[in-house]
């Protein structure tokens, strides 16, 4: 049976955590592990609330396929400003990953083996085509990470070779700290599979 190190960290912008709009869960059960990550729109206390109740809906949900829980997740959030989301699903067993994703959170692997999920456009709550599921097989020493658009999008694993060493909480503060942005909430999820 694969094991992971995962870990979620996130920095608010005006630095209380009572106005960040990031938030991230982790949940695992049997041999999967569910991972989302959302990033309501704006910052400050509206943003807050967004967040929380969408880490609610998903704490409570995180067994349902994630199509049928980015569509409740829609819906949950309808009569707020909305938010972006990326939800994964890794069976420790296989090592495949389910994925389905709306808005800018980037989700990818670094390290020997690289791909980005692409997510579809949209704000969760306000307008949101249809969600497509895409699946991805990782392998034993891999490293998913999940990061809000409060990270610089694009760097590479040389940017970052020596936290790639690290565990799951060490490197995810390291990219937050690294590659955070000055002037939005920020947020990541690390996963490491272990063989």
């Amino acid at each position: 049976m694969g094991k992971v190190d995962c870990h979620f960290v996130f920095r608010p912008l005006t630095g209380k955590t009572t106005e960040c709009g990031d938030t991230g869960v982790i949940r695992r059960d049997g041999s999967n592990c569910f991972l989302a990550l959302v990033d309501a729109l704006g910052h400050g206390p509206v943003a807050y609330e967004i967040a929380c109740l969408a880490e609610e809906y998903l704490a409570g949900h995180f067994r349902a396929p994630l199509l049928e829980m980015m569509q409740g997740l829609h819906e949950h959030l309808k009569r707020t400003k909305g938010a972006v989301a990326a939800l994964c699903r890794l069976d420790m067993d296989t090592g495949c990953v389910d994925y389905v994703g709306t808005g800018n959170i980037t989700v990818r692997t670094l390290g020997t083996s690289s791909f980005t999920f692409i997510p579809r456009d949209g704000i969760i709550g306000y307008l949101m085509p249809s969600p497509k599921q895409q699946r991805q097989q990782i392998f034993p020493g891999d490293v998913m990470v999940m990061y809000s658009d409060g990270l610089r999008p694009h760097f590479n694993s040389l940017d970052c070779s020596d936290l790639l060493k690290s565990d799951a909480a060490t490197m995810a503060q390291g990219l937050l700290e690294r590659f955070g942005k000055n002037d939005d909430d920020a947020s990541c999820i690390v996963l490491r599979y272990l063989s």
